[in-house]
This record gives C-alpha cells, sequence and structure tokens, in this order.
C-alpha cells in the first residue's frame, strides 16, 4: 500500500513591499518522518514536496517563507489517498481510497490560519455555495 498526503490552498498577507495585501498559492505533497528523526531535509525554496514530523511543521514553513512572513492561510485542504494493488502486488488493477478535510482554524493550529468573518458562520474557511447542505456533512 502507498500513501500520499498533500495539502494545497492559498495564504495571503500584507507584504513588506508595497505594503498591500498579496496572496500565495501553495500545494505541497508531504511526506512523514518519525519524530524523532535527525535526518529531515529542509525543503528549500518553493518546495514540491516536504518531510513533515506533524502538519504543524508545514502550516510553519508555509507562514513563515520570505516575503509571507506575517501571512496567514485563508483556506487549505488536506488529501491522504491509499493506493492498494497494483504491479509491485501483483495485480493490475488498483483500487484508490482518498479522504479529504479542511482545515479550519482550530487547536493548536489556528495561529497559522486566518479566519474570515465574511465567509460561512461556522468559521470554515470553505466556500458555502460549494458544500452540500450542512445535515449530510460528514464530522
Amino acid at each position: 500500500m502507498r500513501t500520499r498526503i498533500t495539502l494545497y490552498g492559498e495564504a495571503a498577507g500584507n507584504i513588506w513591499m508595497p505594503a498591500v495585501e498579496c496572496t500565495k498559492v501553495f500545494d505541497l505533497e508531504l511526506i512523514r518522518i518519525p519524530r524523532n528523526s535527525k535526518t529531515r531535509t529542509y525543503p528549500g525554496i518553493s518546495p514540491r514536496s516536504m518531510e513533515i514530523t506533524c502538519l504543524r511543521d508545514a502550516l510553519l514553513h508555509i507562514t513563515n517563507d520570505g516575503d509571507f512572513q506575517s501571512c496567514a492561510i485563508k483556506w487549505a485542504i488536506l488529501t491522504v489517498s491509499h493506493y492498494l494493488g497494483g504491479e509491485p502486488y501483483g495485480s493490475r488493477t488498483t483500487v484508490t481510497r482518498t479522504r479529504v478535510w479542511r482545515l479550519r482554524g482550530r487547536g493548536q493550529d489556528a495561529d497559522c490560519l486566518r479566519l474570515d468573518p465574511n465567509r460561512n458562520r461556522d468559521d470554515s474557511h470553505a466556500d458555502a455555495l460549494m458544500l452540500p447542505a450542512r445535515s449530510t456533512i460528514a464530522r
């Protein structure tokens, strides 16, 4: 079984010059490593993949990046896909199971996400027009 973890979204904030709000789109493939790992590599500027021990590692890297050091994440989506089967397992069929989560700015990561009062009343960052009725959302 192979696992692929991706985090994508948009960060926004005032940059130092020209002192206006700017946005930056990010799309990272996250590679999980053990918490006590001493071989973590720095992802560099504008990485496509990144080694993390927890989600906060990726959020801090996004919000502490160059001109965007005073920014916050406007919205973000975390997807985890499990690929079962395929050629390495002696099968031509690959089954993919994918779960998707919206990051809502709660808990220990709340300082990295920006709540927009003009959005949903439940403080989520997702566009209300793109969601099913509230009673059908899985919690």
